[in-house]
């Protein structure tokens, strides 16, 4: 038996199961910008130290859009899961972990450290780089990366064809008794 090297692009509907031929690499990063983990309030993580921090809030950046506008030291924004951090912004305290009054929001000493609940560019995928390896096999959960990855086809090893046969009255079929 020799190994099976021919190759086919497969519309994505149809490669489930199938083998990867080629590697799937990244057209861009995941996540396209550094963004927040989680709901809270962003602010320049240089100014945590051992007393509670005071923060004002001066806006609100919700995921799919940039909030444009200077932060200045004392002073956060309100953020969404998956939004565009702010230029000037490592760090976002979860809204559950401060203790809010008005538009003034306390954060408690030694809760949080520099960079804390942030993803940054590329952290998942980095543009250029594999999202999957040559050899892997094609799960749903694959297919569905490859699929956000914007691509319709994947480059896949041709399908094994099989065939079996016997002889003799020894093999009975599926329900025949034996």
């Amino acid at each position: 038996v020799t190994p099976v090297w021919q190759t086919t692009d497969v519309p994505l509907f149809e490669a489930l199961g199938r083998v990867l031929a080629a590697d799937v690499i990244s057209p861009f990063d995941v996540p396209p910008h550094d963004n927040s983990a989680m709901d809270g309030y962003a602010f320049d993580g240089q100014q945590l130290s051992n007393v509670p921090l005071t923060l004002q809030v001066i806006g609100t950046a919700f995921a799919g859009k940039a909030w444009h506008g200077n932060v200045a030291p004392g002073q956060c924004v309100k953020i969404m899961t998956g939004a565009i951090m702010p230029a000037g912004l490592d760090t976002v305290v979860p809204q559950e972990f401060v203790t809010a009054d008005g538009d003034v929001v306390t954060v408690a000493p030694k809760l949080l450290k520099l960079g804390d609940n942030r993803r940054h560019r590329g952290e998942d995928l980095m543009q250029g780089k594999s999202a999957l390896l040559k050899g892997e096999r094609l799960t749903p959960a694959r297919l569905g990366l490859v699929a956000s990855l914007g691509h319709k086809t994947v480059l896949c090893y041709r399908q094994l064809k099989v065939a079996y046969f016997s002889t003799g009255d020894e093999i009975l079929s599926l329900g025949e008794p034996p």
